[in-house]
């Protein structure tokens, strides 16, 4: 994509020349993360409803279950009751954390260190939180769908294995580093392309 003829000033460029040190010169790392956290959310999101429009149009019952339908299996329901919880909880951290930057977004050549530190650790905590469920999600739906789910003319597999290739890319053990060295010892991060 190329764009002709745009209007730039030079107080909208990030990582301006005239303001190096500056906190929100390096805001664009928290874009970046955030991004990623609501990227593996989606996926997650994509996955619970991939597994519940197979549930129920081609999951069978268990057969020691008594019901007649996969959809009021009880164990099936209380799985799709534990994946409920888990990305509402995630989705609420990754939406509190984007309220966080657009707050810190909105100060900015004003935004102060401990402020931009706070905002990296929110969007670190929403993206390990991410990470974690959405991977234990797409492997889960397995278990609310059966055996014949796993065929690969289904391709669910490949709700897993996007979210773990971008994970692997974007290991999370730093960010729980950064997180962990803020919660002992009340170190914020240090500013870089990762956090």
């Amino acid at each position: 994509m190329t764009f002709e003829n745009v209007l730039v000033y030079p107080d909208e460029i990030l990582g301006s020349r005239d303001k190096p040190s500056q906190p929100f010169s390096t805001i664009r790392a928290c874009l970046t993360q955030l991004n990623l956290a609501n990227i593996y959310l989606g996926i997650a999101q994509g996955a619970f409803e991939a597994a519940k429009t197979y549930t129920g149009t081609n999951t069978k019952p268990w057969l020691t279950s008594g019901v007649e339908s996969a959809t009021q299996d009880p164990y099936i329901i209380q799985h799709y009751g534990n994946i409920w919880v888990d990305l509402q909880a995630t989705t609420c951290l990754v939406d509190q954390a984007g309220e966080l930057l657009q707050t810190a977004w909105e100060q900015e050549w004003s935004l102060t260190a401990e402020q931009r530190g706070e905002c990296a650790l929110f969007i670190a905590t929403a993206k390990v939180v991410a990470t974690r469920v959405g991977l234990d999600i797409t492997n889960r739906i397995f278990e609310v769908m059966g055996a014949r789910a796993t065929n690969a003319k289904y391709g669910f597999d490949r709700y897993w294995r996007n979210l773990r290739t971008f994970t692997l890319h974007d290991p999370v053990d730093y960010k729980i580093q950064d997180i962990g060295n803020w919660a002992l010892n009340d170190q914020l991060p240090k500013p870089n392309f990762y956090s």
